[in-house]
């Protein structure tokens, strides 16, 4: 440390810039990091996390001197950063647990609850809210401010994106929007530019929106699910309701084009993506995800940026090679008359398996599209909050049934499946028609007998059983069972003919994922359902990671060495590398759920499951 203060002061370091010494500094500030003061320490004696419950979110402001902490028992908690005093004390900030804060200046902010609103608050005066925002369904979990476009954005379980310009006032309140919406929406960023939204899911796949503009993404992405392009992706099965939406993909798309991510260590398979954090200069993303066997934690660094156009030598080279312009080739589907023996096929992933558990699905209230001969049900979307699919889990835990009915259960018709008069019947047999309908459907029915001899008699008996079934029940039930029937033939059971003239055809093509994945690290799997919130150091050198009863500061090299140059980035996609822990400091007396840098300056804080908030500090 000496000899790097002589050499500063004898300006050395200004022409030797790649000596190292920089990293050797960072390391001993950021290796010698201890816990100097703790809330628990200024409270009275057994008074410590009574009120306040678990601590579930720290914030600083911009100038790194208030900070601001949410708790699981409606309490707002605001420090002075510089002496770690309590400030101020909101008891009754929410109706529910605070989740989120988030600041848009040195004095305002706002904080998301799970009373489903939004609370904006002023540090000059904490005796009561500015406003309160309501337009979620479900938990607040989520807070961004976009500085370009000077919009507060939140999110929540309800899988909704909102906008709310905090500037307008109208007697309805402010002007807000939902701008998108994507099922197991868990957290949603925006970069500090304010040029890029990040968002991760239960689903196992984050989606990055380059070239952001908020006050056109409902239009630019409307009507495209995520979810169902990425069930596509993973069955490798053309699905014409998702593949419509490629061009939000393109190059072309000068706004609000979409990259999805989906690339994680090998032995992890991810699930839950819980947390989300965005590199302070936007250089990558760091995420913590919970396996599928929900007995891993995770913690990953994606690359962030857009990858370079492809060429079309690159479409033809190696298939690992990243690009997202590269298309897996699927050919078309021959339509199949007879029903064909059963064909099994093992799910693409384990998660899958949630969905393959009942084999008849029974949806009330049901009908088919009226007017619509070709609507084949053949994907079921369910959407199911977190809490209740941890009660789920539960309760099948305790009752040995993994089979739970979902709430919210709507179909969706991909134009996969050709139309079977047998199947078209046994939808329309358990809707009420009335009689005046089903003869007007038999004198339409020799019209078409002329036209096709083979079908008659199959049409006639299917009429017949239509009839019979509307008469003997007015039940509005339809039962589905997914069955070899529906199923999709494997890709190998295609015959030559059909790679012969699959360029006659029209070959249908899957966009391929580009690989992002960095960095990774394996966490503990303490306290199970809990979120922990990791973050990065103010240089964007150092990530702190929640870690049982304490905080992992993880590094890119063993130097801790800034954020490697995009030609080192390029090499570490092809074999991404583990983190390098740099500190393991254990301090709390309960898991830590929370970890947040100061903007300003190599100070910590930590807030965990008891109510304890901890400070810490470089000790050289």
């Amino acid at each position: 440390m000496e000899q790097y203060l002589r050499r500063r002061e004898s300006c050395w370091l200004h022409q030797h810039r790649h000596t190292g010494d920089e990293n050797f500094v960072m390391r001993r500030i950021y290796s010698s990091m201890g816990m100097f003061n703790s809330y628990h320490s200024n409270c009275k004696p057994g008074k410590a996390g009574q009120d306040t419950g678990a601590i579930f979110n720290v914030e600083f402001n911009a100038d790194g001197n208030i900070v601001v902490a949410a708790t699981q028992r409606k309490c707002v908690l605001v420090f002075d950063a510089i002496t770690q005093k309590e400030i101020f004390k909101v008891p009754d900030a929410h109706t529910d647990s605070v989740n989120c804060i988030k600041f848009f200046d040195d004095r305002l902010f706002a904080t998301g609850s799970d009373d489903f609103t939004v609370a904006l608050w002023d540090l000059r005066n904490m005796k009561q809210k500015l406003r309160v925002l309501h337009g979620h369904s479900n938990w607040v979990k989520n807070i961004e401010y976009s500085s370009k476009d000077k919009l507060l954005v939140t999110s929540g379980f309800d899988g909704s994106i909102f906008t709310w310009d905090i500037k307008s006032q109208t007697e309805q309140g402010l002007i807000s929007q939902r701008v998108f919406h994507a099922s197991g929406l868990m957290r949603c960023r925006i970069s500090p530019a304010g040029d890029k939204l990040v968002f991760c899911t239960s689903s196992g796949y984050i989606m990055i929106v380059h070239h952001l503009d908020l006050t056109t993404l409902h239009k630019d992405l409307c009507g495209f699910r995520p979810g169902i392009y990425r069930l596509m992706q993973m069955g490798e099965q053309y699905i014409p309701q998702a593949a419509k939406y490629d061009h939000v993909f393109s190059k072309r798309q000068k706004k609000n084009r979409v990259e999805l991510v989906t690339d994680f260590p090998d032995q992890n398979d991810a699930e839950m993506i819980m947390t989300l954090q965005i590199h302070p200069q936007c250089l990558c993303m760091l995420t913590r995800n919970v396996s599928c066997d929900e007995q891993s934690e995770w913690t990953c660094i994606h690359d962030i940026n857009e990858e370079p156009e492809p060429t079309d030598d690159d479409e033809t080279g190696d298939e690992d090679e990243p690009l997202t312009k590269k298309k897996r080739t699927l050919l078309p589907q021959p339509r199949q008359t007879e029903p064909t023996e059963p064909e099994t096929r093992a799910p693409a992933r384990p998660m899958l398996r949630r969905f393959m558990r009942a084999n008849t699905v029974r949806v009330n209230g049901a009908t088919p599209v009226a007017g619509s001969d070709n609507f084949i049900p053949d994907i079921w979307a369910a959407e199911v909050t977190v809490q209740e699919r941890a009660i789920r889990q539960s309760r099948a835990r305790n009752s040995n049934n993994h089979v739970s009915g979902y709430n919210f259960v709507y179909a969706i018709s991909s134009g996969v499946l050709p139309l079977r008069s047998s199947l078209a019947n046994r939808l329309l047999s358990g809707s009420a028609r009335t009689r005046a309908g089903l003869e007007a459907d038999q004198r339409v029915a020799p019209a078409e007998a002329s036209n096709a001899d083979t079908n008659n008699s199959r049409s006639s008996s299917s009429s017949s059983s239509s009839s019979n079934g509307s008469s003997s029940s007015s039940d509005t039930t339809v039962s589905l069972e997914f069955g070899p029937r529906l199923r999709m033939r494997p890709l190998s059971n295609i015959s030559a003919a059909a790679v012969a003239s699959a360029g006659e055809m029209g070959a249908h093509t899957i966009l391929v994922n580009a690989k992002k994945l960095l960095y990774y690290a394996s966490e503990t799997n303490n306290k199970p359902g809990f979120i922990k919130e990791p973050g990065f150091s103010a240089d964007g050198r150092i990530i702190c990671s929640p870690y049982a009863n304490g905080v992992r500061l993880l590094g890119y090299q063993a130097d801790c060495s800034d954020y490697p140059s995009q030609l080192v980035i390029d090499q570490v996609k092809h074999s991404p590398r583990q983190l390098v822990e740099l500190a393991n400091i254990i301090e709390h007396q309960d898991v830590v759920l929370c970890a947040k840098f100061s903007p300003k300056e190599p100070l910590l804080v930590t807030g965990c499951n008891g109510g304890e908030v901890a400070w810490y500090r470089p000790c050289l």
